[in-house]
């Protein structure tokens, strides 16, 4: 008993420390957890995830991944889906998983003295990406729009296709000829079984998302039990359907407009991370670095395979003819590291194998676990050194976009500008577009409908802070939500709702933290303009003025990055910052 508890907590202190460790040294958090969970397991045997789950191990990491791609696919905008975005998306999972197929397998062939059977497994297997590993890098990188909408729509579709696919291998290897049986159809029942109970499971459960005599925690404890329910109905009919389950269902949550799931985006958010966190913990701890080790020169050779030749040849063949331009397609090529579903596979069918007395079954789950730390740390360097030689990331932006177009927010943004801050602005009504653009502000494109293109990008790498100022309370709501998935919550900020403004639906709590204070709403701002006030550059607040940014200024003197303030307490200005305040004449 002691043993066990001593287990499960180590087995969560780990995955929280280690993703804690990722974010302060500012690297993808599944190489500190590939390597506690390893240390933890075979090294000094503190975690033993059999004896801690038993025979439920298996299926509660099934049930884990589902959740984890549930989180990705509320992410995934059909907006997203313009110009070259949704024909590349489409090849990549189709043609580059056939691609990738066949060239890991012939790698693992050449490569390792392994049966053709376990070589054509292990290749689908490595099909995978995955948005547990490819969006952290995303997020770092912040390349331009197009590119982060392919990378993530093939990361997290791709992953049932390379799941399902390593299902159908799995159960048509002979284990007493030596041959293979593949069935075309297994794949169309399996994805067919996947996507109506995904479909099904979302529309059961958009009634109790609308239904008011339900609290919001409540509301967010009946998605997991709709997703959880979701994902075991499409498992019992088809092996792997429930990952195909989850993904649709939370395509249909995210793109439709009846109910409002913000809160269960907050919510996934946090759940995604920590669950992710348990697997690579729990899934390395099973690895035996002996037989990692034991792979020698040639796991190297693979991981140089499948980046250096397979990933560039499968993204040729997928973006060919589409007039993506080229630098995207080296970027994209340079990015596609494996992740959880490829080391839960891994380990559910190393263990069948092995227990089946298939050759080779005991070289399954070091292959595929080299392959992911391998693609993860070739991938974290080659990814951004790629951006920054092509001009697709720009380090940590500066930019901001002020999104509402009222008097005082032009204002801003004219004071903003003559600091020398790289200022957008966009507003949805067309005579404050055009005040703006007659006064000398850049006016830019619907920050949720711009289609990536480098000179139409709203949320290009260049921006690092959004304010949201518009006098609609809940368009205010949305912008949050949207763009904080792109940019980051701290990254968004909002002017406080009205106290008297409409609920479109009962929520817990409001925007946090209030952009300019909890007094500074839309009306408010709106009535001290039109009483004189204005926005200028001040030493310190001063009586009755209003607190709005501090502008720092970078290395050459010129101001650069912008500070917003939130109601607290008032830094003043140090020599050469600049404090902007909105009120009346000094």
């Amino acid at each position: 008993m002691d043993d066990e508890l001593l287990g499960l907590a180590l087995v969560v202190v780990l995955a929280v420390g280690a993703q804690l460790l990722a974010a302060r040294l500012v690297i993808p958090a599944i190489v500190p957890l590939l390597a506690v969970g390893v240390v933890a397991g075979d090294v000094t045997g503190l975690v033993d995830p059999d004896a801690l789950l038993g025979p439920a191990l298996d299926d509660a990491i099934s049930i884990a991944v589902g959740i984890i791609l549930f989180e990705g696919a509320l992410g995934l905008r059909r907006e997203e889906l313009r110009g070259n975005v949704r024909a590349v998306s489409a090849r990549l999972v189709t043609i580059g998983a056939l691609i990738t197929w066949l060239g890991s397998w012939l790698a693992v062939e050449l490569l390792f003295d392994v049966p053709h059977a376990i070589a054509l497994l292990v290749g689908a297997i490595v099909i995978v990406s995955g948005p547990t590993v490819v969006l952290p890098m995303l997020d770092f990188i912040r390349p331009a729009r197009s590119v982060r909408s392919i990378l993530k729509w093939e990361g997290i579709v791709v992953d049932p296709v390379g799941a399902i696919t390593a299902v159908v291998v799995f159960n048509a290897l002979d284990f007493a000829g030596g041959g293979i049986s593949l069935q075309a159809g297994d794949f169309g029942l399996t994805m067919l079984s996947g996507i109506a109970c995904g479909a099904a499971g979302a529309l059961l459960l958009m009634p109790l998302l609308r239904a008011r005599w339900l609290a919001e925690r409540q509301k967010v404890a009946a998605t997991l039990m709709a997703v959880v329910a979701a994902f075991a109905a499409a498992d019992l009919l088809r092996s792997d359907a429930g990952l195909v389950a989850t993904i649709v269902m939370g395509l249909v949550l995210a793109n439709q407009q009846r109910v409002d799931i913000a809160r269960i985006v907050e919510f996934k958010e946090t759940l995604g991370a920590i669950l992710l966190g348990l697997l690579f913990v729990l899934l390395s701890a099973t690895v035996a670095i002996g037989d990692v080790v034991d792979l020698g020169w040639a796991a190297i050779a693979l991981v140089a395979v499948l980046v250096v030749v397979v990933r560039p040849l499968a993204v040729l063949a997928s973006t060919w003819g589409t007039g993506l331009p080229w630098r995207e397609r080296a970027f994209v090529a340079s990015l596609a590291p494996r992740g959880i579903v490829a080391a839960s596979t891994a380990s559910v069918f190393g263990v069948e194998l092995a227990d089946a007395g298939a050759p080779g079954a005991e070289l399954v789950v070091p292959l595929v676990f080299c392959v992911i730390a391998g693609t993860v740390v070739v991938y974290a360097v080659l990814a951004p050194a790629v951006a920054r030689a092509t001009g697709l990331s720009h380090g940590d932006p500066a930019g901001v976009l002020v999104v509402g177009g009222a008097p005082w927010a032009r204002d801003l943004a004219r004071a903003l500008q003559k600091a020398g801050a790289d200022v957008r602005i966009w507003s949805g009504r067309a005579e404050e577009a055009r005040a703006a653009a007659a006064e000398g502000l850049a006016v830019c494109p619907d920050p949720l409908l711009g289609d990536g293109a480098a000179d139409d990008d709203p949320l290009d790498e260049a921006i690092g802070l959004v304010l949201v100022t518009t006098d609609d309370d809940a368009l205010n709501e949305l912008l949050v939500e949207r763009l904080a998935e792109e940019l980051g919550a701290a990254r968004v900020l909002a002017l406080p709702p009205a106290p008297d403004r409409p609920r479109l639906a009962e929520r817990e709590s409001e925007l946090t933290p209030p952009l300019f204070g909890e007094r500074a709403t839309a009306p408010a701002l709106a009535r001290r303009w039109a009483a004189g006030e204005r926005v200028r550059a001040a030493a310190a607040p001063g009586p009755g003025a209003l607190p709005l940014v501090l502008v720092l200024e970078d290395g050459d003197g010129r101001a650069r990055t912008v500070v917003p303030l939130t109601g607290g307490e008032t830094p003043r200005p140090e020599p050469g910052q600049l404090l902007l305040v909105l009120g009346g004449p000094q």
